[in-house]
């Protein structure tokens, strides 16, 4: 089994070598993910074989963002400050190489970017991870790692940096 390492993206990784199978998905990554780096948008980390690391095997972006407190349900909501917005770390977008369907490397991908999640709110304050699933099996996907979807928002889903933590991934 191939033991992926994760970096930050740089001119050496072959972008447009990139498919995985959702057009967006991939159009960002070759054309759009470097310019919002380095505007500083957010942060692009892309999974590498050693064997072959100027190929992207997958990727993720993260970034600061904030929900509006109503978007969480009332259980959740009862027990937070009464602030307007609530500080979270956003994945933008995740996807593995069309190559790696089917061998659970969208699980090591996620995992790499809630650990680099977890790590970050423990020097910028970060209450969770809120994700934009592309679509809806793709939403299904985060559900399966217990995100819960936001109010009115099927495919936009929330996992609080407790869970995270309970996780053990550090």
């Amino acid at each position: 089994m191939i033991s992926f390492i994760f970096e930050p993206l740089g001119p050496h990784h072959d972008r447009a070598g990139f498919a995985c199978g959702n057009a967006a998905l991939d159009d960002f990554l070759q054309t759009k993910a470097r310019k919002e780096r380095d505007l500083g948008y957010g942060r692009v980390f892309v999974m590498v074989d050693p064997a072959a690391p100027t190929a992207v095997a997958g990727y993720y972006t993260l970034s600061a963002h904030s929900i509006d407190i109503s978007a969480l349900d009332d259980r959740l909501r009862k027990k937070m400050p009464k602030y307007p917005l609530v500080p979270v770390t956003l994945i933008g977008r995740l996807a593995r190489s069309l190559h790696l369907k089917g061998s659970r490397r969208g699980e090591t991908l996620l995992f790499d970017a809630l650990r680099k999640s977890l790590r970050s709110a423990a020097k910028v304050g970060s209450h969770a991870i809120v994700v934009d699933a592309i679509d809806a099996p793709a939403a299904d996907f985060y559900r399966r790692y217990d995100f819960i979807p936001l109010k009115g928002a099927a495919n936009r889903l929330y996992l609080a940096m407790e869970t995270v933590r309970k996780l053990g991934l550090d």
